[in-house]
């Protein structure tokens, strides 16, 4: 059986992936708002996400007719180790760096939201 560290690894060794969670990294964002950004179709950015939330790195709840993610507590010693290795590594990758001006760009067109919030109780309780 893998560990909880090759799961998350496995999970993130995507490029797409490694984008999404380098967003997530922002705050809270809307599946739509992820696809305007990574410039990808809904099934493709939401099949992303579907792995990263089964390898325990995001997680989601509805709001409305939106279905929002963000990454998942760091708790364990493999997760915080994991996004502290991704707050190092990520500012210093140019592809990251232009999906983070493309994020700019669209928050400032009002294209996305990022939210900065706690998360709802119920999303707890699923955990």
């Amino acid at each position: 059986m893998p560990s909880e560290l090759t799961k998350l690894l496995k999970a993130a060794g995507d490029v797409t992936r490694l984008r999404i969670l380098n967003l997530l990294r922002q705050g809270t964002i809307c599946v739509c708002d992820l696809q305007v950004v990574l410039r990808l179709p809904q099934p493709t950015v939401s099949r992303h996400l579907a792995a990263l939330r089964h390898a325990g790195l995001v997680r989601d709840f509805r709001e409305g007719p939106r279905v929002l993610y963000s990454l998942v507590p760091a708790t364990s010693g493999p997760l915080k180790s994991f996004q502290q290795f991704l707050a190092e590594v990520c500012p210093s990758e140019p592809l990251l760096q232009k999906d983070l001006q493309a994020l700019a760009k669209a928050l400032e067109k009002g294209e996305c939201v990022v939210l900065q919030r706690e998360e709802p109780k119920a999303l707890e309780a699923r955990e």
